[in-house]
């Protein structure tokens, strides 16, 4: 330690105020040469070594707790459940469980974020009397801490944190420790950080992180991975899971993922990994949160953080849509809408547009109280687009339903009357668009289980040969150009004269022959 002097200052009350008994004020006498110890010139800097200082207890304190996290202390036979403001001392052992993590504030304010599934054992929590300075020892038995240290400058303070194959020592840092089955992994954020272990040292400053396998040297520091463009992100999410897609990250083998509700991050409600950029959240009450999203590259080393705020509003949901499904074809003038019902809410507001973006409304009615509700208008042939919002007495109208479309499907084609001859029944009815095809079935009973002609033809005409003589029913649908089928039109009768019956007789043993003029 370098200890500036101020006026008033000697050996003695220096002893007094600093060290571990008064014997050892000739010691710092003798150490920095002190000729005339009642007369010390302010602005003088003194050598102290820190194992003359005096020490006192200090605590650690639980500033947030997400889940489940115990800790076990000397002289207790069970565990304890902390709880935000718990006190923790030297000795205890903090064990979080899966999805749990904790932050603790040390007597110097600075803070360590221990993520789930992590043993860290607080092994030396000490201040040096009188000062701001801590002595702080942590040890990682397995598992990953977060840590922002407090810049110790040239005071005494000690912050270091061990791992099975590693220790990190740093004088005022955000970095990251993860002690896992193979390696210890440092990432620094800001500062430098000493990491070390029996076969040798590396100094990784900011940007930069190391990887130190037990009884091998530390990795030479290697560049994190930089943070990821956020910025095309919503700003605002309207379902649950939370799901976000982020840009590729060049080099990254995985992806972190955060969220918490304040700029430090100081408790996390989600902390997960993700081996793709579509990232998937657990699902979160209503309210603003941060983003954060950092890359994994093949070291497994963690990169540097890109943050996003959002807001989450995601409730009351929209109802299950039933009817019309997607994209299906309604042959109604006025088609109806159909979603279920929740006991819970009051009613359901419905758009309905001629346009995917909802800027020719044809409809916008908040006040719908039941589980359907019909065009108001008659609606002409084309696509259409609709979709409902819940409203619930307390939390207002949540958001929307994923856009639904359908098809108004034209009129089927009127059957023009047919012209019979001895031979064959030629039909006509009127074309549709370009690219349309169609279907016509003739049948003796108006229900067609039995169709005695059902052909296919690409144009708006057809060719049979003719029946027996009596009374039959033909009808015809149509085929859009994209695939889709319309529906048959309403049966006509038509009734072909007796006679002919012979030669109806041979035809029928003959391929049906069908022309498409």
């Amino acid at each position: 330690m370098i200890y500036t002097v101020r006026s008033g200052d000697n050996p003695w009350n220096l002893t007094a105020r600093y060290l571990a008994g008064i014997e050892y004020w000739p010691r710092i006498q003798k150490l920095n040469q002190i000729s005339d110890p009642l007369h010390l010139a302010p602005g003088t800097r003194l050598r102290i070594p820190v194992a003359w200082l005096r020490r006192v207890a200090a605590n650690a304190h639980v500033l947030a707790v997400q889940g489940q996290v115990e800790a076990r202390s000397a002289g207790l036979s069970a565990p304890r459940t902390l709880a935000v403001g718990a006190e923790l001392g030297a000795g205890d052992v903090i064990v979080t469980a899966t999805d749990a993590n904790v932050t603790l504030e040390f007597a110097d304010h600075s803070r360590l974020l221990v993520h789930a599934e992590t043993e860290l054992h607080l092994d030396q929590l000490g201040r040096f009397d009188n000062t701001e300075a801590v002595d702080t020892g942590l040890s990682v038995a397995k598992g990953r801490v977060e840590s922002q240290v407090k810049p110790l400058q040239d005071g005494p303070g000690r912050f270091e944190i061990s791992t099975p194959s590693a220790v990190t020592a740093v004088r005022g840092t955000d970095y990251r420790v993860s002690a896992a089955a193979d390696a210890t992994r440092a990432e620094v954020l800001s500062g430098a950080v000493k990491v070390g272990n029996e076969a040798g040292t590396q100094q990784v400053t900011s940007g930069f992180g190391t990887v130190a396998a037990s009884a091998q040297p530390p990795l030479t520091p290697l560049a994190l991975l930089p943070a990821p463009d956020l910025s095309g992100l919503p700003a605002r999410v309207e379902r649950v899971p939370v799901a976000f897609t982020i840009p590729t990250i060049a080099g990254a083998v995985g992806y972190r993922v955060q969220i918490g509700t304040d700029p430090g991050f100081t408790a996390l409600l989600f902390d997960g990994r993700s081996d793709s950029v579509h990232l998937r959240a657990s699902d979160l009450p209503d309210g603003r949160y941060l983003l954060r999203v950092r890359g994994i590259d093949d070291h497994q080393l963690e990169g540097l953080d890109a943050d996003h705020p959002f807001e989450l509003h995601a409730r009351p949901e929209p109802p299950l849509v039933t009817a019309p499904g997607p994209g299906a074809g309604v042959p109604e003038e006025r088609p109806q809408m159909v979603w279920g019902q929740s006991a819970s809410i009051e009613h359901y507001h419905v758009q309905l547009a001629s346009d995917a973006g909802f800027t020719q409304l044809l409809q916008d009615d908040a006040s719908i109280g039941g589980g359907s509700t019909t065009s108001p208008s008659v609606l002409t042939p084309g696509m259409y687009y609709w979709r409902i919002a819940s409203i619930d007495a307390h939390a207002g109208q949540g958001p929307y339903s994923d856009t639904q479309s359908f098809r108004r499907l034209p009129l089927a084609p009127a059957l023009e009357p047919p012209a019979i001859n001895d031979k064959e029944v030629n039909v006509r009815w009127r074309a549709g668009e370009p690219g349309d095809s169609y279907q016509l079935q003739l049948a003796s009973d108006e229900k067609f289980g039995k169709p005695l002609v059902d052909v296919h033809v690409d144009q708006a005409a057809a060719v049979f040969p003719r029946p027996p003589g009596g009374t039959y029913f033909m009808r015809v649908k149509t085929t859009y150009a994209d695939g889709q089928d319309g529906v048959f039109g309403a049966p006509q009768r038509i009734d072909v004269p007796s006679g002919h019956s012979r030669r109806w007789l041979v035809l029928l043993l003959l391929p049906l022959v069908v022309l498409a003029l």
